[in-house]
């Protein structure tokens, strides 16, 4: 029995994706073209732009939330968390134009010796920075629509940012 309501809900899986999600992902995003990557079904579905654009926010705000409390392992963190989230939109997206991936780059070195130093300005402005290239990139994917800007709030009620003591 489990095995059949597995196979069922792998191939109901497979023609949603095919016929819902792929194509309304694909057209409305120029960059969302996911680079060609079978996994060990032969399944060529990778996590969708729009779901590493959001996980990419959420450690976005996470970062600034750390840096802004001044919690430098925290920040170190969160960044790490942030370069490897972009590293690996650039490796399943494959048609994001490299200067658009390059222009992240110079921020997360400035945030990088920031969070080292322990520079709060200095992560200020590294922070902008990446703000700036981030909403380049969404302008050019025709999704400028999405502004990318410095959190005001928490989202994370269950999380403290203050450095531990």
């Amino acid at each position: 029995m489990r095995v059949l309501l597995r196979d069922f809900l792998r191939v109901f899986s497979t023609v949603f994706l095919a016929l819902v999600v792929l194509p309304v992902r694909s057209d409305e995003v120029p960059f969302a073209q996911p680079a060609p990557s079978p996994n060990a079904h032969g399944d060529s579905y990778a996590v969708s732009l729009s779901d590493a654009m959001q996980l990419t926010q959420l450690r976005h705000i996470k970062l600034w939330l750390a840096g802004k409390a001044k919690n430098w392992p925290l920040a170190s963190y969160e960044l790490a968390q942030l370069r490897d989230t972009f590293n690996k939109a650039a490796i399943l997206y494959l048609n994001i134009p490299v200067p658009y991936i390059a222009a992240a780059v110079q921020p997360l070195v400035v945030l990088s010796d920031a969070v080292t130093a322990k520079d709060a300005a200095q992560f200020q402005r590294g922070f902008k920075a990446l703000q700036a290239a981030c909403n380049d990139c969404h302008k050019a994917a025709d999704v400028g629509f999405i502004v990318i800007q410095t959190p005001t709030a928490s989202v994370f009620p269950d999380q403290s940012f203050a450095p531990a003591r």
